[in-house]
């Protein structure tokens, strides 16, 4: 066996908002709460102006039955405005009732002005013209009883107008928020007290049988000239009714959406929150002809002004309250959101002689929905015009390497630049294998009905969009009108057996829409035949309107075209793993992701991949897996709903419940390539699940385009097995003759969630997880373990240890290079380090394998001193030892918190480890005792001095700083990322995700690169991603080509380029000498996180 050229590939995580409402803290968490973006300041509520139509429509005869008494006078008792008036009422006191959204928004209420008012006038506040309201009004308790009052006064016989000018009301609107003079001639100060305020109008059309909107003259459009406007937001808007095209409402709609009110603190900065006005819109209707013209003009505003549109029934009260109620909620939802930027969350690589980095995407749901987008993108490394290593772009389309130029951008977002491609990704996209543009790709780009966050129609450049371009875009193009073709399987009768071929998962398969299978998909027999078309990528809810959930957050082109934009889901935890089948094959990268399923792509840069059912692309799936075991997961994401639960979500009500988010195959997949028989090479992938399950699993992937089920093991198999985070390692021993596969034990949700871990109760420990496994790599039975329980354990060889959950890869070292191992380091999250030995000699069996404690750091859960460790340690060996580096903390309690609770993470006192194993030529004696914190060097201060007393040293992190990913050794310095919590600042519109450091420390010493600062501080937070290093194959400035030893991920202290600053950028590793380097141990593709 021998180990292939190995592909250096990264992949990053790219965020933009959360929902995240203040509320109580959730009692458990995971490392996706950084991105719900808590806001505590009181200044930022939204602002809220409610525009009526108070035209003569509002006098329609409509049947009114309010629950309330008193709330409609007896002028209004058989009128339209009766309705909205009882539904306004139950609005408010719905608002002002609820915890969660009493105090929480500025309120203020304009109708139409009289016949020699073009624009709009205040109501409430009640204050008359020209005299502007200070601000509108807070809806607490003392507000919401004002409000209510106000909307019991309205009487049509006094409040009625002649006027129904909208598009004179937006620019009144306008001129309120803008702190300008309105059409009105009011002239206003603005409500606007904090960068982070956002700002809506709602307007309620009565959309009836006399109702529709009017402009005079050119008022409303020569003021939206004078406003700003461009010559494309001057352009008028079709409707395809062809009437109301002449009123401007919906042109200022659209102005106000893509306005700047804070524009000129905003000016240079790339991640500045744009502070816009969104406008909703609800029409009342009966109907008629009229009231379609006047409702498909408000829908348009709606559309182009970045709200949603409602519709309700004349005189339906109950309605028309839920829709304001629905939008209030949206609002409350939307002011909490972060601003659209991207944020590497996590990379890892292959060390490759070739050079290509593939970066993994995902965008969380503004609204806190479970369906997240994603996508899998590939980059490559290069030199930029200064002569520094960068990651490069693809360049123009169809032009030559030497238009790549910068991916990361040099704004200080520490992501790809907006003005970046990524390989695969051209718009229009071609056909397989042909110049010709793929049928029904429309012209003018898939998304040119999606909302502004995706900045143009087009998919090219994609930047650091997170749906555009890459895999993403080659599924939407092979599937644009038909999503029949698509290879996604399944085992057979939903339940994997090794003899048993994969079948596919589709609307033919008997197992998943007769008997048993509509229940294990969660539905019904009526609606499993559209959610089986749905996971394959259909736009299934392509006609639903309004707000419904199921709908795509960003709507397709409509026409012939049915695949659905959201059809690559999220690529959170899981890193993509590459494998080189050469010849015509090249490059199929194996990775999953939180859509159901297990994707296979085509890696190659530009050539495609011949199967039996034709050409996949660059860049196309050849075929994705959904494994049975989430079969019941998918329905959540085909309704979209329940929301998900994060720290900081709201309290469950009757209508909205929260639940935590739901994964598949979040965890890292390892590869396996046997090329003992070139003619026949086996190739075999691992997945592992991370909070996605229990679980493992093993196929054949010796055809790429034709995978086999080999096996699998859950927590019915092995009782002990945790929530599978750990990468498993694929290694050979001696006494055992096949490779194996070795992994901890895994995560313990339920214990290690709560803050402090099991809520502080020093007498709890963890139930599963406990330990570490060694499997078969070709039948997945286990070989030898070590564990808390050994119960369920019917084969190899068990032994109990009390070790805390292990959810960390484990570090392999073979010290004599004979390409066995001869043992493996792991912590746990009680902050203990564990060795175990395998081995020597032939006749060394499993059961004669050992492990122990090499080091005890931690502290009860209820102290300060519970330090965890989710991150595989890094060895070197030296000669008088092996140095096991190690660093403490807590990823999945990223948040900032005040609590002063012993234990709670915020509180407890990581550190980075370097700690001396003297035992380098075999097992630890049995006096062995385990080092403890005293034994070790404060290196804090000071540097380090190598001496026979100490057994080590260790750097304390800042207090709140957590190490978040796997050190790696490179050149003598060790580097690690961290991040600290940032506390919540009043006032702040940015992604709050804390301080984010990249550190490079002399493992001899614990100095930083050349004595001077040990970390460089990386552009806009985050969690950094695991530093990865290889030597790839980089053409250089002169035209040649040449081995150049690459880290990716470490930082430059001191840098100013986007590289240096950025977690996926590149460096050229240039130690001032190299001397003898030796792996510790090196069998698999697979590298640490």
């Amino acid at each position: 066996m021998s180990m292939p050229a190995r592909r250096l590939r990264a992949y990053a995580a790219c965020a933009t908002a959360l929902l995240g409402l203040a509320a109580a803290p959730a009692a458990l968490a995971e490392d996706i709460d950084l991105f719900t973006g808590l806001q505590s300041n009181a200044g930022a509520r939204p602002n809220v102006l409610l525009i009526l139509d108070n035209a003569s429509a509002w006098n329609a005869n409509a049947q009114v039955d309010c629950e309330t008494p008193g709330v409609v006078g007896p002028n209004n008792l058989n009128n339209n405005v009766g309705a909205e008036q009882c539904a306004l009422y139950k609005a408010v006191s719905d608002l002002i009732r609820d915890p969660n959204t009493v105090g929480k928004i500025n309120l203020g209420v304009m109708m139409f002005g009289g016949s020699n008012n073009s624009g709009a006038q205040f109501r409430f506040p009640n204050v008359t013209p020209p005299t502007a309201p200070s601000g509108l009004v807070l809806l607490d308790q003392t507000g919401g009883e004002q409000m209510l009052a106000f909307i019991k006064s309205i009487d049509r016989t006094k409040d009625s107008s002649n006027n129904s000018q909208v598009g004179g009301a937006m620019q009144e609107a306008w001129a309120f928020f803008s702190g300008k003079t309105g059409l009105s001639g009011t002239t206003y100060q603005s409500p606007i007290s904090n960068p982070c305020q956002k700002n809506f109008i709602i307007y309620i059309a009565n959309a009836l049988n006399n109702g529709k909107p009017q402009d005079t003259g050119q008022d409303a459009y020569n003021k939206l000239r004078e406003a700003g406007a461009t010559a494309a937001q001057l352009t008028p808007i079709p409707l395809s009714r062809g009437n109301n095209i002449d009123n401007w409402g919906d042109e200022w709609a659209r102005f106000l959406n893509g306005m700047d009110l804070n524009a000129a603190n905003n000016a240079g900065s790339a991640t500045a929150t744009r502070q816009n006005i969104i406008t909703y819109t609800i029409g009342v209707t009966d109907g008629s002809k009229q009231s379609l013209d006047y409702l498909e003009f408000v829908n348009s505003m709606a559309s182009k002004g970045g709200g949603g549109n409602f519709t309700v029934r004349a005189g339906d009260d109950d309605a028309l309250a839920k829709a304001l109620k629905d939008i209030f909620n949206e609002m409350q939802a939307v002011n909490n959101v972060f601003a659209s930027v991207s944020l590497p969350v996590s990379v890892n690589g292959q060390g490759s002689y070739l050079n290509q980095v593939y970066i993994g995407m995902f965008r969380p749901d503004g609204k806190a929905r479970p369906r997240w987008v994603g996508n899998l993108k590939q980059y490559k490394l290069g030199y930029d015009t200064n002569g520094n290593l960068v990651l490069l772009d693809a360049g123009t389309p169809g032009g030559t390497e030497q238009t790549s130029k910068n991916a990361i951008s040099n704004a200080s977002t520490g992501f790809i630049s907006p003005n970046a491609r990524s390989y695969w990704t051209e718009d229009p996209p071609k056909q397989v294998g042909s110049s010709s543009i793929v049928t029904d790709w429309p012209a003018d780009g898939f998304w040119k009905n999606a909302s502004a966050q995706l900045r143009n129609a087009k998919d090219a450049p994609d930047g650091e969009i997170v749906e555009k371009g890459g895999a993403g875009e080659m599924l939407r193009a092979d599937y644009l009108t038909s999503q029949s073709g698509r290879r996604l399987l399944t085992c057979a009768n939903a339940k994997c057996s090794k003899d048993t071929a994969l079948t596919n998962f589709n609307t033919a398969n008997r197992a998943l829409t007769e008997g048993d299978g509509p229940s294990l998909l969660k539905t019904t027999a009526a609606d499993v035949a559209n959610m089986i078309e749905w996971v394959r990528g259909k736009d299934v809810f392509a006609a639903l309107t309004g707000t419904d959930p199921k709908k795509e957050s960003e709507p397709g082109p409509g026409g012939n075209v049915t695949v659905r934009g959201s059809i690559h889901g999220d690529v959170l935890h899981s890193r993509p793993v590459v494998v080189d089948y050469g010849g015509s094959t090249g490059v199929v990268v194996f990775y999953g992701a939180n859509d159901g399923v297990f994707h296979a792509v085509n890696g190659n840069r530009t050539g495609a991949i011949s199967t039996t059912a034709g050409q996949v692309r660059a860049g196309g799936e050849l075929w994705g897996f959904v494994a049975p075991e989430f079969y019941g997961k998918l329905a959540r994401l085909y309704n979209n709903a329940p929301e998900v639960r994060l720290t900081g979500s709201p309290q469950d009500t009757a209508e909205v419940q929260f639940k935590p988010r739901d994964y598949f195959f979040d965890g890292t997949t390892t590869v396996y390539q046997n090329l003992s028989n070139p003619a026949a090479p086996q190739v075999t992938i691992y997945l592992t699940a991370r909070r996605g399950g229990r679980l493992v699993y093993a196929l054949d992937v010796s055809d790429p385009a034709q995978p086999k089920y080999l096996w699998s093991k859950t927590s019915a198999d092995i009782p002990e097995l945790g929530q599978t985070w750990s990468q498993p390692r694929v290694m050979r021993v001696r006494g055992y003759a096949t490779p194996v596969l070795i992994m901890g034990a895994g995560y313990d949700p339920d214990g290690e969630d709560a803050d402090p871990a099991f809520e502080g109760d020093a007498t709890a420990t963890n139930k599963q997880g406990r330990g570490v496994i060694v499997l078969n790599a070709a039948t997945g039975d286990v070989v030898w373990a070590a564990l808390g329980s050994c119960a369920g354990i019917t084969t190899g060889t068990c032994v109990t240890i009390d070790s805390r959950a292990i959810p960390s890869d484990v570090a392999v070292v073979d010290r004599n290079g004979d390409g066995y191992a001869d043992k493996a380091y792991v912590g746990d999250v009680g902050g203990n380090v564990w060795r175990i030995d395998f081995g020597a000699l032939e006749t060394d069996v499993p059961s004669t394998w050992s492990i122990g404690k090499l080091a005890q750091l931690g502290g009860a859960v209820n102290t300060n001193d519970a330090r965890k460790f989710l991150y595989p340690p890094d060895v070197v060996a030296t000669g008088k030892y092996d140095a096991v580096m190690i660093a403490s903390g807590d990823r999945e309690k990223p948040l900032h918190s005040l609590s002063q609770t012993p234990g709670a993470a915020q509180n407890v006192r990581n550190r980075f480890y370097m700690i001396k194993d003297p035992n380098v030529d075999g097992k630890p004696p049995s006096t062995w005792a385990a080092i403890r914190e005293a034994d070790l060097v404060d290196a804090t201060s000071v540097a380090y001095r190598d001496s026979a007393v100490a057994s080590g040293f260790y750097l304390s992190l800042a207090p709140g700083e957590k190490a978040v990913n796997a050190p790696l050794t490179v050149a003598g310095y060790t580097y690690f990322g961290t991040n600290t919590p940032s506390k919540v600042e009043p006032g702040a519109c940015y992604p709050d995700l804390g301080v984010a450091r990249g550190y490079a420390v002399s493992f001899l010493t614990g100095l930083g690169m050349n004595n001077g600062p040990r970390y460089v501080t990386f552009d806009n937070g985050g969690l950094p991603p695991s530093p990865v290093f290889g030597m790839v194959s980089v053409t250089q400035t002169d035209g040649s080509t040449g081995l150049v030893p690459v880290l990716i991920g470490g930082g430059k202290a001191g840098g100013t380029g986007g590289d240096d600053k950025s977690s996926l950028g590149g460096q050229e590793v240039k130690p001032a000498s190299a001397g003898k380097r030796k792996r510790t141990y090196w069998y698999t593709q697979s590298d640490k996180t």
